[in-house]
């Protein structure tokens, strides 16, 4: 029975005759798992036959990790082949227990050129073997290396995109034998073409072509699949441009994969070749993987600067946040200490007037209320009168706004009516409107005019205002018995009235300043009738002057209209409705100011 290096023999080409002669010149060498056969660079003076186990070529990348390039089973070889110098590529190594039938050098070149009669069937088939055997192994090397100089620069260099799709084009080119290879990206409805390789003159680099189905990277995209056209000039029907492109610039076989992210096309890869040579499916496989890794690269970048760009937000805010918690201890401190004394003197005041018990009585609950206004900025419930209804909201640019409205009770048959704006807007501004709300609550008395009322107010801002805010009031007293409504306007939006029959009117714009800028202010009083029916409208300027989309102001004619038609309905009705119309009016817009409005209905 023939053993197996006779078998081995055989399948060189050689006789039994013949492989029983060479078998008593040669010898078997037994080697354990992962033991180094041959070393890479350094010359072979053998052919060594797989009897037994299994052998793989294997090569080191830069890093220090192996690869495997190919293996080689019982019946194949490798060594000494009689081309070249026999210098290995790869290093060859045990995958397993193997042994191996050794040939030297001499023994062989007797084979092959000498000794046996059969030596020409021998070289030929030998040789047949080597050529197949060393060629695919070249081409594997080849392509892994190249595998792994894209993924070697894609660890070293994450944010280097355009070196690694260059890279990715060199590769692609040269690997399959086209002359050029080109990479797009997509941007909005186009590719736009951000690396390529080769002399082909088509496109230059930063071209931005249509995302269409009429040339073979728009549809290879737009199908999500690889597109292989063997002669695009022969393929008209199915791409009218590409066939006319390539009949311009001949260019003949075309091949174009989409570089996928989750399913979703971020680019594409194209090769050319000038001659009709379709391309392999090793060749469509290996560009593939190439575009598997241009994919990772593209979307390695674009996680890094999403990532970057949060981080910087994340800083800018934290810095932010910490500078405005050292701003906001200081100014509550400084504005807590204001209240304080200020309280003490309202205390003072309220203890000179001991000797009149009914207005001792309203300064105790206008006390009251002061203090709960550290609680609450605003009303918690809205005031009942006979033959009037009364409406009022208050909504705010942040989480805390700086506008405010206000009923004080006044005696039995008057009720006091403020709205007004400070000229900042957040925690700064709600606490300025607080001191604001209860120096007004403090100074509103029977008997005192509403000039005078606010002229109180004015000087203790003037005394306690240190940061240099103001705030626009609006304050009136309604006589529930005479239906006049007195008021003064402090630099705030004059109030719109509504008649019974539904005529609109912005009342005559007097004079008047804000409180907290100057000491002697000039303020002029006005007063007007609520006939029974009648609606008068004050609000805030973040009514009038909310904005739209086109930079519209809503202004005087949108509360008009918004008004106008539900004049018939309650005054939370008409109050619902104008907020709702200011809203539909900013169609999403982010709100930019305070936004208070106060409805006084006769009924």
């Amino acid at each position: 029975m023939p053993t197996n290096f006779e078998i081995a023999l055989t399948g060189l080409g050689l006789t039994e005759l013949e492989s029983e002669a060479l078998a008593e010149k040669t010898k078997t060498h037994s080697l354990p798992c992962k033991t180094i056969v041959l070393e890479k660079g350094n010359p072979s003076d053998a052919l060594y036959l797989v009897l037994e186990g299994r052998a793989k070529a294997i090569d080191i990348d830069a890093n220090g990790k192996e690869r495997v390039v190919t293996y080689f089973d019982p019946g194949d070889h490798f060594g000494w082949t009689g081309l070249g110098e026999g210098l290995l590529h790869t290093s060859i190594m045990t995958a397993e227990p193997s042994r191996f039938l050794v040939l030297p050098k001499n023994e062989l070149k007797s084979i092959t050129f000498e000794s046996y009669p059969s030596k020409k069937r021998v070289s030929e088939n030998f040789l047949k073997k080597t050529a197949l055997k060393s060629l695919k192994l070249h081409e594997v090397v080849q392509q892994k290396t190249a595998i792994s100089e894209i993924l070697h620069a894609i660890s070293n260099s994450p944010t280097d995109v355009q070196s690694i799709l260059e890279t990715v084009a060199e590769n692609a080119a040269r690997l399959c034998e086209a002359s050029d290879a080109e990479i797009f990206q997509t941007e909005g409805d186009g590719l736009r073409l951000v690396a390529k390789y080769g002399s082909h003159p088509l496109w230059p680099i930063g071209t931005l072509r249509p995302i269409r189905r009429d040339w073979v990277a728009g549809r290879s995209v737009v199908d999500r699949l690889p597109i292989h056209v063997n002669d695009l000039q022969d393929a008209k029907a199915d791409f009218p441009l590409g066939a006319v492109l390539a009949k311009q610039f001949g260019h003949r076989t075309t091949f174009a994969t989409p570089l996928l992210r989750q399913g979703i096309a971020i680019g594409v890869i194209i090769i050319r070749r000038m001659v009709i040579d379709p391309l392999t499916d090793n060749q469509i496989s290996l560009i593939e993987t190439f575009a598997d890794e241009a994919a990772i690269a593209i979307e390695n970048v674009r996680l890094f600067n999403e990532l970057q760009e949060k981080k910087l937000k994340v800083e800018e805010q934290a810095k932010e946040l910490a500078e405005w918690n050292k701003k906001l201890e200081t100014r509550v401190a400084e504005q807590a200490k204001e209240l304080t004394e200020w309280n003490a003197e309202l205390e003072s005041r309220v203890a000179a007037q001991v000797a009149q018990l009914e207005r001792l009585s309203k300064l105790e609950y206008e006390l009251t209320v002061a203090s709960e206004i550290q609680m609450s900025m605003l009303p918690g419930t809205i005031p009942r009168l006979a033959g009037y209804e009364f409406s009022a909201t208050m909504l705010p640019a942040k989480s805390v706004g700086g506008d405010f409205f206000d009923f004080i009770p006044l005696g039995e048959n008057l009720l006091g009516i403020a709205v007004g704006d400070v000229s900042d807007k957040g925690v700064p501004a709600a606490l300025f409107m607080a001191m604001v709300r209860s120096l007004l609550r403090a100074e509103a008395h029977p008997g005192r005019t509403v000039t005078k009322v606010l002229r109180s107010v004015n000087l203790h801002l003037m005394d306690m205002n240190e940061n240099g805010m103001f705030v626009t009031v609006l304050f009136g007293v309604l006589n529930v018995i005479t239906h006049q409504f007195q008021y003064v306007r402090a630099g705030h939006e004059v109030p719109i009235y509504f008649d019974q029959h539904g005529s609109v009117r912005r009342l005559p714009q007097a004079g008047g300043q804000a409180l907290g800028i100057f000491k002697e202010i000039i303020l002029e009083e006005q007063s007007i009738e609520l006939s029974k029916g009648s609606t008068l409208l004050l609000c805030s300027d973040g009514i009038t002057d909310a904005l739209n989309q086109q930079n519209v102001n809503f202004g005087y004619d949108g509360i008009a209209d918004a008004v106008g038609g539900v004049l018939d309905f309650s005054a939370t009705v008409i109050c619902e409705t104008l907020v709702k119309a200011v809203k539909d009016h900013q169609s999403g817009l982010q709100q930019y100011d305070d936004m208070t409005v106060v409805v006084m209905q006769s009924i």
